[in-house]
């Protein structure tokens, strides 16, 4: 005879072999879940330790460290990881394919990396960007563009340099005010084989009123050079210059590098060289840094400008800059606003900073140069 067949034992056979089922399947996404806890872990440990060793102060050494940590070992030791779970799903046959989504995964996330890491060494410090800034005034009859420019920070000459140029000269500017880092060379190249092409670059452009300039951190070789071999490119440190435009007086005054880092020496020759201009001149103050912006909100200045800071380089999403090396706010550290009484323009810079071996390196954080155009205020009727 046959065996009669129970219903509610045949349920409870088929309920544990789902039940065994499941608790198979849920052990690569376990596994993946406390591999994916371990790399978390570690790749914030690294961090936070790169931070504790100055990173943020900023210490370059530390920032490179983290820069080939998270843009070349970490998508490395992922690859690995990716490789491990390919790997075992060819032995673990019951658990091949969660398996192969985990390796899948880590092989998403390693290829990511390496893609920002191009992203932010190749694509961005060559994306330049002209930003443009109107700028009203009583003191001028006439428009004149000033083209600001800063930290241009070349390892060698190359094309993008030249590029810099051609857009300068696309834009045609009546002024040029650079402040500050020409160059920083990497080997094999040298400031003597690099500079002549630069001051080629700056002779091929000579706007009508001029380029001026002030010392930054990068070309100290510079202060061995005479002033008639640097032409038509002026170095004014801790010197003022007056320009007639044909439709008022522009009235420029450098700082020394010391002077724009440095808010108690900032406004030594400040004074002096407001009280030997006229209030009626459109007065710009510029030098390397940000830092002495905080010593001028309160007097008679209608334009400061500055660099030094990048803007950052690295900018986060809701955070902004990681790293400005300077004591104005952060949100000074790049742009154009009102400060008090002058307006300030700070430049995130044509180049990107090279110091300890540092490739170029940017990200939601363009190189840029500013095209302000000083306009003729409006009568109001």
């Amino acid at each position: 005879m046959e065996e009669a067949i129970d219903p509610m034992k045949e349920l409870s056979e088929l309920a544990m072999t789902d039940i065994g089922t499941r608790s198979r399947g849920d052990r690569p996404w376990r596994l993946g879940v406390w591999s994916a806890l371990l790399v978390f872990c570690y790749v914030l440990i690294r961090n936070l330790l790169y931070v504790n060793a100055g990173m943020l102060r900023p210490n370059f050494a530390e920032i490179h460290k983290a820069y080939d940590f998270n843009l070349w070992e970490l998508p490395m030791t992922l690859f690995g990881v990716a490789v491990f779970f390919a790997l075992l799903a060819t032995t673990w046959r019951v658990l091949r394919k969660g398996l192969i989504w985990t390796a899948l995964l880590y092989a998403f996330i390693a290829v990511d990396l390496l893609g920002l890491r191009y992203y932010v060494t190749n694509v961005e410090p060559q994306r330049l960007v002209v930003q443009h800034v109107r700028l009203e005034t009583p003191k001028l009859t006439q428009p004149i563009r000033l083209l600001h420019i800063s930290d241009i920070q070349a390892g060698r000459i190359t094309d993008y340099e030249v590029e810099i140029f051609e857009q300068i000269k696309a834009l045609s500017p009546d002024l040029i005010i650079n402040t500050g880092d020409f160059l920083q060379v990497v080997p094999p190249a040298t400031f003597a084989s690099e500079f002549p092409k630069l001051l080629a670059l700056i002779k091929d452009v000579n706007p009508r009123l001029g380029t001026y300039a002030v010392y930054g951190d990068t070309e100290r070789e510079l202060y061995r050079i005479r002033a008639d071999q640097l032409a038509p490119l002026q170095v004014l440190s801790s010197r003022s210059a007056q320009i007639e435009t044909g439709g008022g007086t522009i009235n420029l005054h450098g700082l020394s590098l010391y002077q724009s880092k440095n808010q108690l020496w900032a406004t030594r020759t400040v004074e002096q060289w407001l009280d030997q201009s006229q209030s009626s001149d459109f007065r710009i103050l510029f030098g390397h840094a940000p830092d002495y912006a905080l010593k001028v909100v309160n007097l008679p200045i209608d334009l400061c400008l500055a660099g030094h800071t990048h803007g950052g380089q690295v900018r986060l999403p809701w955070y902004g800059a990681l790293v400005i090396d300077s004591e104005v706010p952060k949100e000074w550290a790049r742009g154009f606003r009102r400060i008090g009484i002058p307006y300030l323009n700070v430049s995130a810079g044509a180049g990107s900073n090279r110091f300890e071996g540092l490739p170029p390196l940017r990200f939601n954080c363009p190189t840029e140069m500013t095209l302000i155009e000083l306009v003729p205020m409006r009568s109001i009727r």
